[in-house]
């Protein structure tokens, strides 16, 4: 008998196949590092992932996509009360990235600064600093805009809560509940 071999990579594509067929896939099958997540848990009311979404090596998503990405996932974008609750944790800003820290039982976040892009009204974009992390979050403002937070160096963490058009692209970091 002939021993067959299969890579990795196409296991994985068998995989896919098997499960487009039987209907079992789910968007963690299909986009990004969705399936890769880790929860951290550093005492607030969610679980916050452990990295940004990703999609090889796209990093900055509009509102639509990120949601898109999310309809048949445990994760889910944070609320505004939930980024808040970050706050509370011990804060860094080191070697570029942000870092939130629990005193009772020293799990971290870490944040890696993407910066964004901007689409405006009339089609043109704008390149925002890639100093700050620009991240979504699951309030609406008004419209086709949506609430935002940003983590700033001279004033991390920020209170403000600005808005963005969710045409425009920013970084996402997702929570689940506990």
């Amino acid at each position: 008998m002939k021993k067959l071999s299969v890579s990795l990579k196409e296991s994985r594509f068998v995989d896919l196949i098997n499960k487009k067929f039987t209907g079992e896939i789910r968007k963690e099958d299909k986009i990004g590092n969705l399936k890769e997540l880790k929860p951290v848990d550093i005492e607030t009311s969610v679980l916050w992932a452990d990295v940004d979404l990703r999609d090889g090596d796209n990093y900055l998503f509009t509102f639509d996509e990120a949601t898109d990405m999310l309809k048949d996932s445990e994760w889910r974008l944070p609320t505004l009360s939930e980024v808040i609750k970050l706050k509370r944790h011990k804060k860094y800003f080191r070697d570029g990235k942000y870092i939130f820290t629990n005193n009772d039982n020293g799990k971290s976040l870490t944040f890696y600064p993407h910066g964004y892009i901007d689409v405006l009204p009339s089609g043109k974009t704008e390149q925002g600093e890639d100093n700050l992390f620009y991240g979504w979050t699951a309030d609406v403002a008004i419209n086709d805009y949506m609430r935002m937070y940003v983590m700033d160096p001279d004033e991390f963490p920020v209170d403000a809560f600005p808005i963005m058009n969710k045409n425009s692209l920013l970084s996402v970091r997702l929570v689940k509940d506990k």
